[in-house]
């Protein structure tokens, strides 16, 4: 079954990487199909990295207003996977060169890597964590290097 994990993460950090998965998520258009109902949404561990997102949502709608803010802020956003790792019920992801522009000043910043974590339970997210070092993450599910 991770292996199935492993490809929806990848399937869904992929497209939110593409113009038209960006434009999606600006317009809060979402495929909840591999998420949970009352999934949480942990961006704390982001705080230095994004301080204004930095809080925890819950459910379906608390996923939409996370990217609402996200996209309050931003007008685009661009970056590269660096790896995708099985940790079982646990999935790790670590991004490198992310870059977004203000949406009012189109001034390009640029975020150091990072990494988020998906933990799956029946099949479905249960929960999201963003990690601003990639090796906080490892150690959460495991798989330090």
């Amino acid at each position: 079954m991770s292996q199935e994990y492993v490809e929806i993460v990848r399937a869904a950090t992929e497209a939110g990487n593409s113009p038209e998965g960006v434009a999606r998520l600006a317009r809060g258009d979402f495929d909840f199909t591999f998420i949970d109902p009352e999934i949480e949404w942990d961006a704390t561990g982001a705080r230095d990295l994004v301080p204004d997102l930095a809080d925890v949502y819950r459910g379906h709608e608390g996923v939409r207003i996370y990217w609402r803010r996200w996209f309050e802020a931003w007008r685009g956003l661009e970056f590269e996977v660096q790896d995708v790792l099985d940790a079982g019920d646990e999935i790790g992801v670590l991004i490198r060169n992310q870059r977004q522009w203000g949406r009012y000043t189109d001034i390009a910043t640029e975020l150091p890597p990072y990494a988020l974590v998906y933990t799956f339970r029946d099949g479905k997210i249960v929960r999201w964590r963003a990690f601003p070092e990639q090796d906080e993450a490892l150690k959460a599910v495991g798989l330090s290097k």
